[in-house]
């Protein structure tokens, strides 16, 4: 059970950096009927809530 979800984390963070989904829609294709559930586990994982996580990642790729 850890080992998937750890694979669904990082399978969310991946779509969430992509930035076309919104939260609630990669909270629910990974099977997470509830998306304060899906934040509190991602956040679990990643250290970030899935927002905030979106938010950095996005700052990150922008070119200088």
């Amino acid at each position: 059970m850890t080992w998937l979800r750890h694979y669904r984390m990082a399978e969310a963070a991946r779509r969430l950096r992509s930035g076309h989904e919104s939260v609630a829609e990669v909270a629910e294709s990974l099977g997470y009927g509830n998306s304060n559930n899906f934040s509190t586990a991602f956040k679990a994982i990643q250290g970030l809530s899935p927002l905030r996580y979106r938010k950095m990642a996005l700052r990150r790729e922008k070119p200088v």
